[in-house]
């Protein structure tokens, strides 16, 4: 198991400051963001009221009964719903232990501790949490070839690293004819066919090796842009890849080539969002409409496709409306991305994506629009305040729950 998951460790004592820094380097944590800091659970309060909450908070303590009490209480004050904490104690105590365990924390353990002893706790806290740790899928396919569906996809990928500092990995599954590597301006070192050979040894650090960093927060598993390799994408070799890809990163974004083939078709089924990509013409509201018919009743109401209208305006006169779509596929447009040559040709020129090289054109606010529709955010922020339970909900019960 390899987690990606940021981690804030507040601790007191040297020794267990360096059982954390040497756990930095274990394969468990390949993936995470670590940061420790000294001051222990005080240290944490601050800390937390003017910064994210971590995923997983490591903090340590010398205080006993109610004092220990007061203190996780204020930390519950500041800390985000179902944050994992593993608190480390002075106390040898299993009255305590049950008690902080009844209450939510994920685990105490005794001071001073190893590396071994945190690894082994972390990986029991995360066990039984894989899917709180998998990507959410975001598919762009294009209704015809040239309606821009690429870009828009690139474009959004790159906005949802910026916007929400979340991990985002694009996958460019057009292996002929792939723009992703030309759209981020880079000389990929490998390609989504090293990644396909590997299949039978493919892990989360080998698949680190395939991936191109573009930013912090951003990589792409690129496509080799070739017809004479003679590859094809298979859905068996796609499928390990993807179970690998989604716990490396918060939105796995995938740029689907314009064909019809076994494994788009599960992709488009399958994919959290699906965004269709359509220019106003009959052509497009044709395969549109052809699209919504197949993949409405696999995905089902829960998971609608979207559909976004793009290059609106290059053709005034013949330019079908967004009532034609409406009528036709049963679906309001999500965002209409108007045509705009000049900023999409000198984002594409330069190697930039809009936000860099055009930030006032229409277009640019139409794609930073669709970047929160996609984003999942605000479902996420509902979903939380539903939620009870872990830190934020520890010792807010009667007192008399305390040390007894």
């Amino acid at each position: 198991m390899i987690l990606r998951i940021p981690i804030g460790a507040f601790l007191l004592s040297a020794e267990n400051m360096a059982a954390m820094e040497e756990l930095k380097s274990d394969r468990l944590l390949l993936l995470s963001t670590v940061n420790i800091h000294e001051g222990g659970i005080e240290a944490a309060i601050a800390y937390l009221v003017e910064q994210p909450t971590p995923k997983l908070l490591v903090l340590e303590s010398d205080a006993q009964g109610d004092a220990l009490y007061d203190q996780l209480g204020r930390l519950a004050d500041v800390c985000a719903p179902n944050t994992f904490v593993i608190l480390i104690g002075a106390q040898n105590d299993v009255t305590l232990y049950r008690n902080l365990i009844t209450e939510g924390l994920s685990d105490y353990l005794i001071a001073p501790v190893t590396a071994e002893q945190l690894k082994e706790s972390i990986a029991d806290t995360f066990t039984d949490e894989d899917t709180d740790t998998m990507a959410r899928v975001i598919a762009f396919a294009g209704n015809t070839g040239g309606v821009g569906s690429s870009v828009i996809c690139h474009n959004v990928a790159n906005e949802l690293a910026e916007m929400y500092d979340k991990d985002v990995i694009v996958v460019d599954l057009d292996v002929c004819y792939g723009t992703a590597a030309l759209n981020f301006n880079i000389q990929p070192r490998s390609t989504i066919v090293d990644a396909m050979s590997q299949v039978k040894a493919m892990d989360e650090s080998v698949m680190e090796q395939v991936l191109v960093g573009i930013t912090d927060h951003l990589s792409l598993l690129a496509s080799p842009a070739s017809l004479s390799l003679g590859v094809s994408v298979t859905l068996d070799t796609l499928s390990t890849n993807m179970k690998v890809l989604i716990k490396m990163c918060d939105y796995l974004v995938l740029d689907m080539p314009h064909v019809w083939e076994n494994w788009c078709r599960e992709i488009l089924s399958e994919a959290d969002e699906v965004i269709m990509v359509s220019k106003p013409d009959l052509t497009n509201l044709r395969n549109g409409k052809n699209m919504i018919e197949f993949l409405g009743p696999l995905r089902g109401p829960e998971a609608p496709t979207r559909l976004v209208l793009n290059q609106v305006g290059a053709a005034k006169r013949s330019d079908l409306t967004d009532k034609d779509f409406k009528e036709a596929l049963a679906i309001d447009p999500s965002v209409v991305i108007p045509y705009d040559p000049e900023a999409f040709g000198r984002a594409l020129n330069n190697g930039e994506m809009m936000t860099k090289a055009s930030k006032k054109s229409k277009a640019t606010d139409a794609i930073i629009e669709l970047t929160k529709l996609v984003s999942g955010q605000d479902e996420e922020e509902e979903e939380e305040g539903k939620k009870k339970g872990g830190l934020a909900a520890l010792f807010k019960k009667d007192k008399k729950k305390k040390a007894k």
